[in-house]
């Protein structure tokens, strides 16, 4: 099932394959795979960027199984890195070490600090989530926009992705704060024409 819709994603027009890897204890109740469903995937979609998003208690334990699975891009939460720098950056160290991309992950209740910036030095992107990580279908939190706006500020040229209760208007409002990048799924795998929920989504971010 699973590669089945990511295949028919891949065909209507998405850019990479979000995958949210949930381990029942950082989001409690919220548990989903590992990545030995990465490794699957890979081996179905060889040349698929797969954007792995690890709510997790210990993300850099998954690191380099991760890499091996074939993951593209890592997203760490910055909550689940003792909220450090130090822990921060040696995670982000370890990955590229691996050949993979990482991302910061940011949850919604999370400030833009002095440690979150100094962290996100060391990445490659920052997810700002727009709902609370851990379940689909989920409002978007316009909340949230200001806190785009700042990461866009601090840094013009990173990958920035917003990510939970994405539909062609609120991407059109992230990417007006500085968003390039949107994570949908409702509002792609619950449309009825998923090429043309595609590309409506790419271009309320093209737009803004």
């Amino acid at each position: 099932m699973l590669a089945t819709e990511t295949r028919r994603a891949l065909r209507a027009g998405a850019d990479f394959v979000h995958l949210d890897v949930f381990d029942g204890n950082w989001i409690k109740g919220a548990f989903t795979f590992g990545p030995m469903v990465v490794r699957a995937l890979r081996r179905h979609e060889p040349k698929a960027y797969l954007d792995v998003h690890l709510c997790v208690t210990q993300p850099a334990q998954y690191l380099d199984e991760l890499a091996k699975a074939g993951a593209s891009r890592v997203l760490l939460h910055f909550e689940a890195l003792d909220r450090s720098p130090a822990v921060a950056k040696a995670a982000a160290q370890l990955a590229h070490q691996l050949g993979m991309e990482v991302g910061l992950a940011l949850a919604p209740q999370t400030h833009l600090d002095s440690d979150v910036l100094e962290a996100a030095e060391s990445f490659d992107a920052v997810l700002a989530m727009t709902v609370t990580p851990g379940f689909g279908g989920q409002a978007f939190m316009h909340e949230v926009l200001p806190k785009v706006h700042q990461l866009r500020e601090a840094f013009p040229h990173k990958s920035l992705e917003v990510d939970g209760g994405i539909t062609v208007r609120t991407a059109a409002l992230a990417a007006a704060a500085g968003a390039n990048e949107a994570v949908a799924g409702t509002a792609v795998f619950g449309a009825k024409d998923l090429r043309r929920a595609i590309r409506d989504l790419r271009k309320s971010l093209e737009r803004s």
